[in-house]
């Protein structure tokens, strides 16, 4: 039982240290993110997203691992969403926050599967 509580803690207080970080990234680059929901920068993104998804929870059900599923579908579909905010809206540099959040999604990932 202490083990979850410590991993509890570990996860929520990494999480506080990241927003704070990425606030700092915001004000350092002078990035601006428009809106609380994610908008896809052409319909091109947006129905391969859509796409993305479906396939992923149609193929959850032939895996046995899902947890390495759902780390492989994040690292897929974020490097696949920054490449497009790089490719066609680089000037805005939200490219940058979402290559950061990727790396704390799979961080988090990676180490709630191997520690439970």
């Amino acid at each position: 039982m202490s083990f979850l509580l410590n991993y509890i803690i570990f996860i929520i207080a990494f999480f506080i240290i990241a927003i704070v970080f990425e606030r700092w990234l915001k004000n350092k680059l002078k990035i601006e993110r428009k809106g609380s929901f994610y908008k896809g920068v052409n319909r091109f993104q947006r129905w391969t997203e859509m796409a993305m998804i479906i396939a992923f929870l149609i193929s959850i059900w032939f895996v046995d691992n899902p947890i390495s599923w759902l780390i492989g579908y994040f690292l897929i579909s974020l490097s696949f969403r920054t490449f497009m905010e790089w490719k066609y809206k680089r000037e805005e540099k939200e490219y940058i926050l979402t290559l950061y959040s990727m790396f704390i999604y799979l961080f988090v990932l990676v180490i709630g599967f191997y520690l439970i």
